[in-house]
């Protein structure tokens, strides 16, 4: 994972003075190349991987929830790991105590349709890797690091929709 540099909050698409009272202003200062693709949504460099051309879609949700959609498949975790945050860092005010503390009432923070677009994302990538190797194809390092990376998602996706690992 590469940590990208904060974006200068001034500018075109984001442009609100360095303040991080909401969590969608403390995810947008730290990104690179946001773009606003409507109202409370936008479009940036996802730092989780070296990104060329904007493939991350940050939504605010009525609640004020960030939700966060890698289109190449990083996790909101590693996204908000590699800005400096924490996944609590998602929600506002006291939902945020509630996720850090674990107490109190606590939706699932999406939908179980997303575990299992995950699921079905991960599942493809293992299939056209043990496709290669079943075909007698050189698998390369990458490859088989890709391979373990979709079996933890796949294990993490199961856990989060409250299954078994």
């Amino acid at each position: 994972m590469q940590r990208q540099k904060c974006r200068p909050c001034s500018g075109a698409a984001y442009d609100k003075a360095q303040s991080h009272d909401s969590p969608i202003d403390a995810v947008l200062h730290r990104l690179e190349k946001v773009k606003s693709t409507g109202p409370g949504k936008w479009q940036a460099l996802c730092p989780a991987h070296d990104d060329k051309r904007p493939s991350l879609s940050i939504k605010e949700a009525d609640d004020g929830r960030v939700l966060l959609k890698c289109w190449t498949g990083c996790g909101a975790a590693e996204i908000t790991s590699a800005l400096g945050l924490s996944l609590a860092d998602l929600f506002p005010g006291d939902r945020r105590s509630l996720h850090q503390h674990g107490t109190g009432p606590m939706r699932r923070p999406f939908d179980y349709r997303d575990a299992l677009t995950g699921i079905a994302h991960e599942t493809l990538v293992a299939r056209l890797i043990i496709e290669a190797v079943n075909s007698g194809e050189d698998v390369d390092a990458d490859a088989l690091d890709r391979l373990a990376l979709a079996e933890t998602r796949i294990s993490d996706a199961l856990a989060a929709a409250g299954g078994v690992q």
